[in-house]
């Protein structure tokens, strides 16, 4: 697992191999899925393996206090005993935001990803995670306003040079606006999760939608959540 020339490695079982080596840099990745299958649990292991090869990375919360994420994921990956230590030296940071009033205005929003881009700064952040922009759909005072924030989002973070992992709960399959959002153009990349149902038991399905500069598989593939991490198979 390494920061190689075009792209920045998962480092998770089986996922770098199915986006031909992983995520490429700059690129801008939106991981959609059901509820409950495990979006930020994929998006929080990929900046743990990352901080531990020395990537700094931010991880920013909108829907949970960061001390109750910090617990599900220390309970969800028992195994990942240096997580505090990677918190302390700011490799990983774990931040929560308040977002009642960040889509009031133009202004507001503006502030709000100042914000973002200065704790990015503090560490010098290479790959950053928002989890997850489905609260700010109910924010929002329509699906315009919705897909023209998240887009100017995205293209701020494009700009700065950051790997960017954004979480959104949707169900399955994608339609022609996903869970608000008028289109997806604004991401490099889709990873959808979903759950199913295979003789009477449920299984847990991945599958890259697209990847932009990437030769990646295009069928849906199973993974489990183990107390070591993620594991996808081909």
């Amino acid at each position: 697992m390494a920061e190689g020339k075009n792209r920045i490695s998962t480092g998770i079982f089986g996922l770098d191999e199915i986006t031909s080596g992983g995520i490429p840099l700059g690129n801008q990745v939106l991981i959609a899925g059901d509820a409950g299958t495990g979006k930020t649990l994929l998006s929080f292991e990929i900046l743990y393996r990352n901080a531990k090869i020395n990537i700094p990375c931010t991880f920013i919360t909108l829907e949970e206090r960061r001390d109750s994420l910090l617990e599900n994921i220390k309970s969800a990956f028992p195994y990942f005993d240096d997580m505090e230590e990677l918190l302390e030296s700011k490799l990983i940071i774990l931040e929560e935001r308040e977002t009642i009033n960040a889509m009031n205005s133009s202004e507001n929003w503006q502030v709000f990803i100042a914000s973002i881009n200065k704790t990015l700064q503090s560490n010098k952040s290479k790959i950053l995670v928002i989890d997850s922009i489905t609260t700010l759909r109910a924010l929002a005072p329509n699906d315009r306003v919705f897909t023209r924030s998240v887009d100017y989002m995205i293209e701020n973070f494009r700009n700065l040079g950051i790997n960017t992992i954004v979480t959104l709960e949707t169900a399955w399959p994608l339609g022609k606006t996903t869970a608000g959002l008028y289109g997806t153009y604004m991401f490099d990349g889709i990873i959808k999760m979903h759950e199913v149902d295979v003789s009477g038991s449920s299984q847990y399905l991945i599958k890259i939608m697209k990847m932009r500069q990437s030769d990646h598989v295009k069928a849906s593939m199973p993974y489990e959540i183990t107390s070591k991490g993620l594991n996808v198979f081909k």
